[in-house]
């Protein structure tokens, strides 16, 4: 329920950019604000980004706010007389520290870097990486915070293993191989017919392996038929779709509303990077991450180079020679390698096609050892959970001082 101007005693704004951090870190947040301070009205602000899906308004009304709204809705909105704080969690921070200073409101931000600091009253960081980065800046201790990954603060599952396999009619021991393709159009749309080739070279190796595309609400699913119709791939029903004749008659299943819970089932994951990475992680799964270049020039940059029209003569191939080079200096790409400062899983990445993934998932099924040595890596850097509730303590601490 929508908290009245006059009771308010906290008015938090919170600005993000896309349905992985609304998802992952936005949602966490919300609902321990909401264990700690009694009539707070939160409004997620919904910041321009090339990343955008579209979406994130749906998905950001569902995620426990009061208010969702654009960035350039914020100057119809009734204010109150209580405290106001903004909290940027994602997205370009000159939004976030626009929005402060409009709103007169003290601004905090979770972040790996000390961006926009004279602006910035106080940074929540997610790891020690991150926290020494911040002790090489001009910035007083007092000022930044380790407080840990919220994104693994996202992982809750609605039901247990034993309720999503009856539901997806698996068999209790079925090995399961899932697929997430992103929440993007050029994601999904490039990334449905690579990964169904992908995969149906892994059944051909391991046929009693059940195959699950979970796809994010973002997905649209008139535009996933159309790109699989294109590539030659047959769509069945409205609850499945064919990955590729192999001649045994394997489909594999779409999975809608329970994606966590598909993942969690999972013996491995192919992912592309992004949120879902650390949600795998969290869940002590072993996935392949993959990030095909084939079509870089589609993909949406940071700064200038990601306002540069197409249209223009020579712009396409030179933002994928960009992208191309940029890849090949990115030493780790997936957030767990990141945390780790080493590989502990694959990144497929570059001009690739389906069987270098397909080689790589078939070498890792084919090695419990290998599978178990990288869920016991995803433990040693996910097991600390709790940052989104060291956030919203902080939060509750100041809304009452």
């Amino acid at each position: 329920m929508t908290v009245k101007d006059s009771d308010v005693t906290l008015d938090l704004y919170i600005t993000a950019n896309s349905p992985g951090e609304i998802a992952g870190w936005v949602a966490p947040v919300v609902r321990d604000v909401r264990l700690r301070v009694w009539n707070c009205r939160i409004t997620l602000v919904v910041l321009p980004c090339q990343y955008a899906s579209g979406a994130e308004l749906a998905i950001g009304s569902e995620c426990g706010v009061d208010r969702c709204v654009r960035m350039g809705e914020t100057g119809a909105l009734t204010l109150s007389g209580a405290k106001r704080l903004v909290l940027r969690m994602g997205g370009d921070f000159f939004f976030s520290v626009y929005l402060s200073k409009k709103l007169r409101a003290k601004l905090w931000a979770y972040s790996t870097r000390p961006r926009w600091g004279r602006f910035v009253d106080r940074f929540f960081v997610p790891d020690e990486s991150a926290e020494r980065r911040f002790a090489l800046f001009d910035l007083t201790p007092d000022r930044y915070e380790r407080v840990g990954q919220i994104a693994l603060d996202s992982v809750v599952l609605s039901e247990s293993e034993e309720e999503t396999r009856a539901f997806l009619s698996l068999a209790p021991d079925e090995p399961v191989i899932s697929c997430l393709i992103g929440s993007r159009p050029i994601e999904y749309r490039e990334g449905a017919p690579f990964f169904a080739r992908a995969v149906s070279l892994v059944t051909e190796k391991f046929p009693d392996h059940r195959v699950l595309f979970p796809l994010a609400p973002t997905v649209q699913e008139d535009a996933l038929k159309e790109t699989l119709s294109r590539a030659g791939i047959e769509w069945r029903g409205e609850m499945r779709v064919h990955a590729i004749d192999l001649g045994g008659g394997r489909w594999a299943t779409v999975v809608r509303g329970r994606t966590l819970e598909a993942l969690a089932c999972s013996k491995l994951a192919i992912l592309v990077p992004g949120t879902n990475n650390l949600q795998a992680a969290a869940l002590y799964v072993p996935f392949v991450m993959v990030l095909p270049l084939e079509h870089a020039d589609e993909y949406p940059l940071d700064g200038l180079p990601g306002l540069l029209p197409l249209w223009l003569p020579g712009i396409r191939k030179l933002k994928k020679n960009y992208i191309v080079r940029l890849n090949e200096r990115t030493e780790f790409l997936s957030l767990p390698n990141k945390m780790a400062g080493r590989m502990i899983v694959p990144e497929i990445r570059g001009m690739i096609g389906p069987e270098d993934v397909a080689e790589k998932a078939i070498s890792l099924l084919g090695s419990p050892q290998e599978l178990s040595r990288i869920s016991r890596a995803f433990w040693e850097i996910t097991h600390e959970r709790g940052a989104s509730a060291r956030l919203a303590a902080r939060i509750a601490e100041w809304a009452k001082s």
